[in-house]
C-alpha cells in the first residue's frame, strides 16, 4: 500500500495505476511467524476508482523446515479516500486489511488492521526541501490473531526539491521506529529500504503503470 517503510499513509495512485511488488519482512518483528521466520511478501494494488484503492498481499514465510504442511497468508485490503488533500487541509484515507477469514474467530486473520490516517504536504519557504507529514489511528474492530497498526501512529518524508527520486524516511508504526530512504527511477520503479527499530532490514521494490495511459496507446515510460 501506499506508505513510508511500514505504514500506510494516505497518498493515493491517480485513478487505473496498478502497481506490483515485493518485501523482506524481518522475523524479529514478525508476530506472524512468532518472531522465528523471516518473510516475503508478494503484492499488487489497483487505484480501481479516484476514491477506491483494491490490494492483494500473498505472504510466504522463509526457510521453514521441510516437514512443516504450509501454504501462504493470502491477506485482500480496501483504502477508501475520505478527503482530497487541500491548501489547510491533509487528504484522508481509511483502509480495512484482511477483513476475509476463514474462521468465525479470525485466526486465519494475520494481518488485521483497521485505520483512519492523515497526510499533508509542506513546502519549506527557507530550504529547498518539501516535508510530508503523515498521523494514523488503528483499531482491533477485526477479530485477529495479529492486529497492525494500533493507537496512534505517523511518519514524515522529506525531499530534497533538486533531488526527487530519494526520499528519507522516518516512522512510528505502534511498536517500532523504523528509519530508512526511498528511491524512483524512471518515474515507475520504487525501491525502499530501511532498519525497523534500527536493527533489522525490511525492504520492497515495486512497478508502477498506468493503465488508462496504455490503453490510450501512450507510452508509460
Amino acid at each position: 500500500m501506499p506508505g513510508y517503510i511500514h505504514i500506510p499513509t494516505a497518498n493515493f495512485n491517480p485513478d487505473g495505476y496498478l502497481y506490483l511488488g515485493a518485501s523482506f519482512l524481518p522475523r524479529k518483528y514478525l508476530s506472524y511467524t512468532k518472531d522465528k521466520y523471516d518473510a516475503m511478501a508478494f503484492y499488487s494494488s489497483l487505484t480501481f476508482l479516484p476514491f477506491l484503492e483494491v490490494n492483494f498481499r500473498a505472504t510466504r514465510i522463509l526457510n521453514l523446515p521441510h516437514d512443516v504442511n504450509y501454504t501462504v497468508d493470502r491477506m485482500p485490503s480496501i483504502r477508501i479516500k475520505l478527503l482530497k488533500e487541500q491548501k489547510y487541509l491533509p487528504s484522508m484515507v481509511i483502509g480495512i486489511h484482511d477483513f476475509i477469514s476463514t474462521t468465525d474467530n479470525g485466526t486465519a486473520r494475520n494481518f488485521g488492521a483497521t485505520y483512519l490516517v492523515m497526510t499533508k504536504k509542506y513546502t519549506n519557504p527557507v530550504f529547498p526541501i518539501n516535508i510530508e507529514i503523515s498521523a494514523g489511528y488503528g483499531t482491533d474492530w477485526l477479530n485477529s490473531s495479529h492486529n497492525e497498526f494500533l493507537g496512534l501512529w505517523g511518519g514524515m518524508a522529506i525531499k530534497y526539491n533538486k533531488w526527487d527520486y530519494f526520499s528519507l524516511l522516518t516512522e512510528y508504526d505502534g511498536k517500532t521506529t523504523n528509519t530508512g530512504v526511498q528511491l524512483t527511477f524512471f518515474k515507475h520503479l520504487y525501491l525502499t529500504a530501511g532498519l525497523l527499530n534500527f536493527d533489522s532490514f525490511a525492504g520492497s521494490v515495486s512497478y508502477h503503470i498506468n493503465l488508462i495511459s496504455d490503453r490510450k496507446g501512450h507510452n508509460v515510460l
